[in-house]
């Protein structure tokens, strides 16, 4: 688990499609990988015909990624190495790809 790639929490109360929960740093801005929940907003059909600056069906409109310890359907508590748990638990970010350029918020 040292490397957090490929880590990927499943369980049967998730959603087929949209949320995932997976090891990740670099979304949420740290140094070593914690348990996030994504979730992700892909263009269809329709918002190609809305919205000029999308390409394609499938593309990322946004997503946002929250820390968290426990799986928000299963209840099963994410453990990561006590060396990598924050002190400041609890980042975010959502990051909006509907224009031309991304935005961080």
């Amino acid at each position: 688990m040292d490397s957090g790639q490929d880590a990927v929490h499943d369980c049967h109360g998730m959603p087929d499609n949209g949320v995932s929960i997976r090891l990740e740093k670099n979304y949420v801005r740290r140094e070593n990988f914690v348990w996030c929940l994504f979730i992700e907003r892909q263009a269809t059909e329709g918002d190609l015909e809305e919205n000029h600056h999308l390409e394609e069906v499938g593309e990322m409109i946004w997503t946002t990624v929250v820390e968290i310890g426990f799986c928000p359907y299963c209840g099963q508590e994410l453990a990561v190495p006590s060396r990598n748990k924050p002190g400041d638990f609890g980042r975010f970010a959502h990051i909006d790809c509907s224009a031309w350029a991304s935005r961080w918020c």
